[in-house]
């Protein structure tokens, strides 16, 4: 179903860890992470369905959060992988927290970042498909410069453009990614979609680190409520940040991925 488009540093002796990237994101928004990394870990970076050059062969059903899933883990067997660690962000941080809940025994270390379990209720469900819908219409009938340009103009992103490097976060939005796929991977994999984990998560038994940045109120107010429905899970916030830490401060990333490793 999948043909998978990934990045991998090059020790292959080293323990796994798989990162998983956001909406509208793609595998080289971990370059700085994985070289940071590559010495302690064997790093993969995959382009998620819907993003980078990652192939969707099965249809409008390989977007999901199911079939998305299985092929991940297709794919670390190909790779001889049987167990790794996991980070994910925003929309790759969902799918991460899905694969740590559905194959426990594959995924041993788990930090999500600006992520959520999902919506608890069908109500909140069908606001947020109708939410994703007009954002599914502006991606039909704007220019797709002007649609991430403005996407990054959310107040979850509070600071986001004085980054050095948000240029070029832009152009490599614009360039890696096309609006006909992106649509299919809300269309499938939106939050509206995603199957509810608040409950099984309450009762997982493995440590989780959450980290969100500290101007962002939004993933705060739902990360902590996460934090309170189970002892196993420790948030840290990072100042001067907003959604996304990974790219506004990866020393601060690494710190906090380095401390849960204790």
């Amino acid at each position: 179903m999948y043909r998978w488009h990934y990045t991998q540093s090059d020790d292959l002796t080293l323990p796994p860890l798989l990162l998983l990237h956001g909406w509208m994101g793609s595998s080289e928004d971990y370059l700085e992470i994985i070289d940071r990394l590559k010495v302690q870990f064997n790093c993969i970076a995959i382009d998620l369905p819907g993003h980078g050059r990652t192939e969707v062969n099965g249809g409008d059903l390989g977007y999901d959060f199911v079939n998305t899933a299985r092929g991940i883990v297709q794919l670390l067997d190909r790779l001889s992988i049987e167990k790794c660690s996991i980070a994910g962000y925003s929309f790759g941080g969902r799918l991460a927290l899905y694969l740590a809940l559905e194959y426990p025994e594959r995924f041993d270390r788990l930090m999500l970042e600006s992520a959520s379990p999902g919506l608890a209720t069908e109500v909140d469900r069908q606001a947020r498909i109708i939410q994703d819908w007009q954002i599914i219409d502006r991606l039909e009938t704007d220019s797709f410069a002007d649609f991430v340009r403005d996407w990054y103009r959310q107040s979850l992103f509070t600071g986001i453009a004085n980054h050095p490097n948000f240029d070029k976060l832009i152009q490599r939005r614009i360039t890696t990614n096309r609006a006909d796929d992106l649509i299919k991977s809300l269309e499938r994999a939106g939050v509206g979609m995603q199957p509810y984990l608040g409950d099984r998560l309450k009762v997982h038994t493995k440590p989780i680190s959450l980290i969100v940045g500290g101007l962002d109120r939004k993933f705060i107010d739902i990360n902590r409520e996460i934090e309170r429905s189970n002892p196993q899970i420790a948030l840290k916030i990072v100042t001067n940040c907003s959604h996304n830490v990974h790219f506004q401060n990866p020393q601060a990333w690494l710190d906090c991925w380095r401390a849960a490793g204790n």
